[in-house]
């Protein structure tokens, strides 16, 4: 029968479509877990960096341009952290509509301004070449592995940049990974740094240090050399979040779909054995009527 054929051909199909979206599931799982620790250690690390600030603004009046505001913004630049792949769920998407509300909410800040876009990951290059969108540079070709990602590079452009007038402020657009389940993309200001947020977050951490620390060649100096290390520090911890948050968007989309391919063969094998047995019935019952007529 042509139906039995054709609900054959697709559950073939879709079992076919089930081992691969399962593969992909662990793949992504085995992923999301080298990625996660390396998550934790760079929080840490940017903590005990943040914690080490905190002590040297104690009691001093140390400046550093990082994080000096300026007194008008016409120009901000945007750095935007994103996949190299698709097939991970709503977390593109949400990427994008997390730059475009950020676009809108300085565009209301400040009217007027100029904004420039710096780009890691292929796909929201894609997403501002679709859109029209222009962008300074995209690093398109990073691999899965955030360590090797040019942010060094990076930062050390942008800090030049900075120093020298081509923005006034720096924002990151990246997706912090709270758990498996949760992430959220998110867009933070980065230069200059918020030196009362730093403060702050870290008033626990640096007075739980006991003792004294005694820092050379002198507290000046470790202060100018510590500050550019934060900056550089949080662009990492956010390419790690955003790596780490798309292996978890990749894993829950690849489980979702292997459930669903799960249901829709169930569905297709009940339908293929009513099929079946109506086909059946409908040739026994030709049998015992031509067997009757003979009578």
């Amino acid at each position: 029968m042509a139906g039995l054929k054709e609900i054959r051909r697709r559950l073939k199909s879709v079992k076919n479509t089930k081992k691969i979206t399962s593969a992909m599931k662990l793949v992504a799982a085995a992923k999301l877990r080298k990625t996660q620790e390396a998550v934790v250690r760079s929080r840490a690390y940017t903590d005990a960096l943040k914690g080490v600030l905190s002590q040297l603004q104690g009691g001093s009046d140390f400046s550093h341009p990082l994080l000096e505001a300026r007194p008008t913004v016409q120009k901000v630049r945007v750095l935007v952290m994103g996949a190299n792949r698709g097939l991970c769920g709503g977390f593109n998407t949400n990427t994008n509509r997390k730059v475009e509300a950020l676009y809108k909410e300085l565009g209301q800040k400040y009217p007027g301004c100029e904004i420039s876009t710096v780009i890691l990951g292929k796909k929201p290059a894609e997403y501002f070449r679709r859109s029209g969108r222009t962008y300074l540079d995209a690093q398109e070709t990073l691999t899965d592995d955030p360590t090797y990602w040019p942010t060094q590079e990076v930062c050390q452009r942008l800090e030049v940049d900075f120093l020298k007038g081509e923005f006034d402020e720096l924002y990151v657009v990246y997706t912090r990974f709270r758990s498996a389940i949760s992430t959220v993309a998110t867009a933070e200001r980065l230069i200059p740094l918020d030196k009362e947020a730093l403060a702050t977050t870290n008033a626990v951490a640096a007075g739980s240090a006991s003792g004294v620390t005694l820092f050379e060649p002198n507290p000046e100096r470790v202060f100018d050399a510590v500050v550019p290390r934060i900056v550089r520090a949080i662009v990492r911890q956010a390419s790690f979040d955003t790596k780490a948050s798309e292996h978890a968007s990749r894993m829950t989309a690849m489980e979702n779909a292997t459930k669903n391919a799960s249901e829709l063969i169930h569905a297709l094998t009940l339908k293929f054995n009513k099929l079946r047995q109506t086909g059946i019935t409908n040739q026994l019952l030709d049998i015992v009527g031509g067997a009757e007529a003979l009578k």
